[in-house]
């Protein structure tokens, strides 16, 4: 029978804690060679076999970076670094089977592992939270000298700031490349996508499409119920659009009131119509938003026209042109 062990305490500030965590924007994502790189180098200072950057997330730890074993996830329960956080300073022992604190960890136990020496030195955020640890182990008892134990601590602020840095270069890249009404896809991004998509062309079957979509009388809603409601509008009008067409489909907003999709198509151009249609059904409708605190229905109507690229000779700019050309074909006047 497995000897259980108690769950560790949570921190005082775990909420706040699991939102800096989560701010950083790396839980499940690909990992990072840097911080690869960086627990290498912790394992060769500390003399271990093994060194992990582990993030503690509300009900699991996940590794960021692993050396000398296979980077993963196990439930923030059987976790050591789960206590670890508990302090702002190293966590280190000779032996963790000696301590009564990890004695029975699955870790430590052979269930899942059978550390000894075990040092963590904590990762602080900016706004103070230890979001995890960046740990080193060993399967012997040994000892860690004063320098050692010093230097793990001055890898985990450098963890900690390579996360930083990683997290703010994505806010800005995300800022140059979405439009901040809409969180969809700016027409930079878009002109950038339908350029590569230009550029796959020649190793694919599919055809690279665009539909155009132009809200009809916008203006009016403007002009009737404020900006706020014709920002509102705006908004809606981007979430029935994602809806509508397939996820490999990428929806951006052009500016104003002016809306594009990328998209591929396989054989004939049923494919395209049927989804100019869909895309048009979708924003023939009334849409409901706040003004002055009462809810008004705005009635919507979008003229949708597509194209798609002709072999063997086109551009990018000449498929945007056409069907920009296609969508006034669909004005109502």
């Amino acid at each position: 029978m497995t000897a259980t062990h108690p769950a560790w305490p949570l921190p005082a500030n775990e909420s706040d804690r699991i939102v800096a965590l989560r701010r950083l924007g790396i839980l499940d994502q690909q990992r990072v060679g840097e911080l690869d790189g960086l627990v290498r180098v912790a394992a060769h200072v500390c003399g271990t076999p093994s060194a992990v950057i582990n993030l503690i997330d509300s009900e699991r730890q996940w590794q960021a970076a692993a050396y000398g074993v296979e980077a993963g996830e196990v439930s923030r329960r059987d976790s050591m670094c789960g206590y670890s956080i508990l302090s702002r300073d190293v966590t280190y022992t000779p032996d963790a089977s000696s301590e009564s604190v990890y004695a029975r960890n699955p870790h430590v136990t052979g269930e899942l592992g059978d550390i000894r020496l075990y040092a963590a030195a904590p990762l602080i955020v900016g706004t103070g939270e230890v979001i995890g640890t960046l740990c080193t182990f060993a399967s012997e008892r040994r000892e860690l000298t004063r320098v050692q134990v010093e230097r793990l601590r001055d890898l985990a602020a450098v963890a900690v700031r390579l996360m930083e840095l990683r997290a703010a270069a994505g806010v800005m890249q995300r800022a140059a490349t979405r439009d901040p009404l809409t969180g969809l896809p700016n027409r930079g991004l878009f002109l950038e996508s339908l350029e590569q998509a230009f550029a796959r062309r020649a190793r694919q079957e599919a055809d690279p499409a665009v539909l155009y979509v132009d809200l009809d009388d916008f203006k009016l809603i403007n002009d009737s119920h404020g900006h706020g409601a014709g920002d509102a509008v705006l908004r809606a009008v981007a979430g029935r659009l994602v809806a509508a067409v397939r996820g490999s489909d990428l929806v951006a907003r052009l500016g104003g009131d002016e809306f594009a999709v990328l998209c591929d198509v396989h054989g004939p151009d049923e494919g395209l119509e049927t989804m100019a249609t869909r895309v048009r059904d979708a924003l023939q409708a009334t849409i409901e938003v706040t003004v002055n605190r009462r809810p008004v229905q705005i009635p919507l109507r979008a003229s949708v026209g597509g194209a798609r690229s002709l072999r063997p000779f086109d551009t990018p700019a000449a498929l945007l042109d056409r069907a920009d050309a296609a969508m006034y074909v669909d004005k109502p006047y």
